[in-house]
């Protein structure tokens, strides 16, 4: 899994970052789940706890976790002139928390 920007990939690779943005309880839920998504075969994303998968049918693919909602659009395959760094190439675009329940 890699991040579309040195940025996004400095914010979500740090727990006291996700803190700082929104609070400790929701920066440990949030880096839990970017490692529940680092250690998962894109193939069984759908097997994780807690995940609503939708796609716009071509290569980007919104995952929403509860009870924090989590929206993290990724793209799988080749993309943005990158290599593949592993069999999905999976990066990270964005990052959203909307609240709790959806709320």
């Amino acid at each position: 899994m890699t991040f579309s920007s040195t940025a996004l990939a400095a914010l979500c690779n740090s727990e006291l970052h996700l803190a700082e943005r929104w609070g400790a309880e929701a920066g440990r839920a949030i880096g839990r789940r970017l490692l529940d998504l680092a250690a998962i075969d894109f193939a069984h994303l759908e097997d994780l706890p807690d995940v609503d998968v939708s796609s716009d049918g071509a290569r980007e693919v919104m995952i929403s976790f509860g009870p924090i909602v989590i929206e993290a659009e990724i793209i799988v395959g080749k993309s943005a002139g990158r290599p593949p760094a592993d069999g999905d190439c999976i990066v990270i675009t964005r990052l959203a928390v909307l609240g709790r329940d959806g709320r």
